[in-house]
């Protein structure tokens, strides 16, 4: 069981009213306004500790027009997967196929009608099993184009990092994205020349203009960070300084806290010279 705050009672499981039976003292009010003033100073200097944070977090996505326009862009790539990637048509008995492929009808009919342990035995397959593993390795790195696209989508937004940090983390994505894409269109084209030559009358198939407006949009991206490594991102941090005097934080403590602010600032200057 616990102690009274004031006199340190050791109480027992038999005592369930609200006072001491020591001291008389209610256990449940006593000192409530310091606690209450500590609990409130606790979520000030939460807040104080955040808010930079938050600051950065404005700047990066809405803080400027480059901002607006990069929370834009950053949907268009993961848009264009929706749009017809590849045009297949196969004059199967009884069931002809002539259909556009997208990203949608990637996921819910091609791998959730895909029979894998039939796959895996063309794979071996001395006539059609290079094309099958190329078939496989164009769907995989689709799919991994749609992961870096939903990466950018969560990293955008935290990229007003004072070093950079953040906006060359988001060129890397938008620069795998495009060769995640180009592998997937060579797969693609490699397989698609030789399921055309192994089965002449029967299969064709062809690239659709969606897989180059995905690459369009990664380069979008990776020019608009681009711009903002040379225009710098511009963070208007909002001033703490009735908190820090609110909760009577030391005097050596403001001055770190200052000077840490000013550096933010000086590094902030640097980048956007």
């Amino acid at each position: 069981m616990a102690n009274c705050p004031k006199c340190a009672y050791r109480l027992k499981l038999l005592d369930h009213k609200p006072e001491c039976p020591s001291c008389g003292v209610n256990l449940m009010y006593y000192k409530m306004e310091e606690r209450l003033a500590a609990d409130a100073d606790k979520a000030e200097a939460e807040h104080i500790k955040m808010q930079p944070k938050v600051d950065r977090l404005k700047a990066a996505s809405i803080g400027s027009p480059y901002s607006i326009i990069r929370l834009i862009l950053v949907f268009v790539p993961l848009g264009m997967l929706f749009l017809p990637l590849v045009h297949v048509s196969a004059q199967v008995p009884f069931s002809p196929i002539n259909t556009d492929v997208s990203i949608l009808t990637l996921v819910s009919d091609v791998l959730g009608d895909l029979n894998f342990d039939v796959l895996t035995k063309m794979f071996s397959s001395d006539i059609v099993g290079s094309a099958f593993i190329l078939y496989a390795v164009s769907i995989i790195f689709v799919l991994l184009t749609a992961v870096i696209c939903v990466l950018n989508l969560v990293f955008v937004a935290m990229s007003a990092s004072v070093n950079n940090r953040g906006i060359k983390r988001n060129i890397v994505l938008s620069s795998l994205g495009i060769i995640f894409m180009i592998v997937s269109i060579l797969s693609f084209s490699i397989m698609n020349s030789k399921f055309s030559s192994l089965f002449e009358g029967i299969y064709s198939g062809k690239l659709s203009f969606g897989p180059f407006l995905v690459i369009l949009g990664f380069l979008l991206l990776i020019g608009i960070n681009a711009l903002f490594i040379i225009k710098g991102i511009k963070v208007k941090y909002t001033d703490v300084s009735e908190y820090l005097e609110r909760i009577g934080i030391s005097a050596p403590a403001k001055a770190e806290a200052a000077a840490e602010k000013e550096e933010v600032k000086e590094e902030a200057a640097v980048t956007a010279e």
